[in-house]
């Protein structure tokens, strides 16, 4: 029999613990990085079969209307050409909004679609009577036994000074910044009751000067009875089509990267969304994928975002020589990538923040000056943007970027690579495209810039042997 004293532990002691605890912790560091590689490569596919469904879809739409969809205005466009007003019964929006029935969003854009057909395209609050009315509105009916009803009398600027009425200078600031000051009458606080007298019912006052007093409103006989329409067909006061806070919120998965660092870098950025918080327009579906404005339109330099589509045929440098899509932070520089409007104006119902695609047209510029990474300085007036890169001797070219910190530029640290909205950004390690052709690349950091520059322009003359 074995003494219990004799007997061993079968508790690890501290030091075997200690090496167990090691051993895991080494093997986690040595497993960390393989996961977040693993992690980050089925993100790079993610964003890869994104840019694939869309070229398709614009592939699809160029088979149907023999040109690209629209950069951003109306499709099928007009001989008005591409703004709203050229064929208000057209659906107005970005690329994305034209291609939806393509990338299997045929419901959203027929809502868009009916909406466009009931109300119009325009961007401002509609609105509108329900389709169907059973029976219209009735006023009231009072019994104005013993009333007169006298029409306004206006009052003129003698009368109102002789009641104490003056003029005055009021200000007006404008959207630009300068101020214009305009001479206005301004009524008295107290008028003459003879002069400047509201329509309405009197009743005849031997002891008024004016021989009347009020206005009253006499009793009512019959209260007034709103009109009533048939459901679901109520009246419409919001916005509509592409517009309308149900379509341009729609969050659409083709349309994200997982690897975008911008969402929640803002209080206006989140998951899919932009412009989260800004009311009444808020918010707004995002998107990480831009359209080359050089290739998607005909590149009509004056025209600039209200440029006419492309097509294929109008590449001559080869399709599979050109930028047709490419991945860009959703917030950058605060301008959100709005999915369904790429040009907001501020008479179309969007946010005035001029352009927030910016892919290969600069924002609209008046009497500017714009040099990038130490270049030469270029004068700018270009009202509907910019192209970017172009043939003139003083062109601008924007680089992508490859994994810049999601920030604006006033809080962009000395010697940071910072989100530039003017141009496209990855959050991988390599910048994700679709070419014209469809197919899909990859484009390394450290491209030579003359290779980006022929990339992005489809007719220059000068197409790339290999890159």
């Amino acid at each position: 029999m074995v003494h219990p004293s004799c007997r061993r532990s079968s508790a690890f002691t501290l030091v075997e613990l200690l090496v167990v605890i090691a051993i895991i912790a080494v093997l986690i560091g040595l497993l960390l990085p393989a996961v977040q590689k693993v992690r980050e490569a089925a993100a790079r596919i993610k964003c890869q079969n994104n840019l694939k469904q869309l070229a398709l879809g614009i592939h699809s739409f160029h088979n149907v209307y023999g040109v690209y969809p629209t950069y951003n205005g109306i499709a099928p466009i007009s001989a008005g050409g591409t703004t709203q007003s050229a064929n208000t019964r057209a659906v107005y929006g970005s690329y994305i909004v034209h291609i939806l029935p393509y990338i299997d969003q045929e419901a959203l854009y027929g809502q868009i679609y009916t909406d466009v057909q009931n109300y119009g395209n325009g961007g401002g609050l509609v609105s509108a009577p329900g389709v169907t009315l059973v029976s219209a509105a009735t006023p009231p009916v009072y019994d104005t036994t013993g009333y007169v009803y006298r029409s306004a009398i206006p009052a003129t600027y003698n009368a109102w000074a002789a009641a104490g009425g003056h003029q005055e200078y009021v200000s007006t600031t404008n959207a630009n910044g300068y101020t214009v000051w305009t001479l206005q009458d301004v009524p008295p606080k107290y008028p003459d009751p003879c002069t400047g007298t509201p329509a309405g019912y009197y009743k005849p006052d031997p002891t008024n000067p004016c021989g009347f007093s009020g206005p009253f409103t006499p009793p009512i006989i019959t209260p007034a009875t709103p009109a009533v329409y048939d459901p679901p067909n109520v009246p419409v006061n919001e916005y509509v089509g592409t517009f309308g806070q149900a379509h341009r919120g729609s969050v659409l998965s083709v349309l994200l990267c997982p690897s975008d660092p911008s969402v929640a870098s803002d209080p206006q950025a989140k998951p899919g969304l932009v412009y989260a918080t800004t009311s009444p327009t808020a918010p707004w579906a995002a998107t990480n994928y831009l359209a080359n404005w050089n290739a998607i339109t005909n590149g009509d330099v004056a025209l600039g975002y209200k440029a006419k589509p492309g097509t294929m045929v109008a590449v001559t440098d080869g399709l599979s020589n050109t930028i047709l899509l490419s991945e860009g932070y959703e917030w950058c520089e605060g301008r959100g990538r709005t999915a369904f409007v790429a040009w907001h104006e501020s008479n179309n119902g969007g946010l005035n923040v001029n352009g927030v695609h910016n892919f290969g047209l600069t924002y609209a510029l008046n009497n500017n000056q714009i040099s990038v990474n130490g270049g030469p300085t270029v004068s700018v007036t270009s009202p509907y943007g910019k192209p970017n890169p172009t043939l003139d001797p003083g062109e601008i070219i924007f680089m992508y970027q490859i994994r810049p910190l999601p920030k604006a530029a006033a809080a962009c640290p000395a010697g940071g690579d910072c989100c530039t909205s003017m141009t496209v950004q990855t959050g991988h390690s390599v910048l994700n495209v679709a070419l014209a052709d469809g197919s899909v690349r990859s484009i390394p950091r450290g491209m030579d810039k003359d290779t980006w520059r022929r990339l992005l322009l489809p007719r220059d003359g000068e197409p790339i042997d290999s890159w």
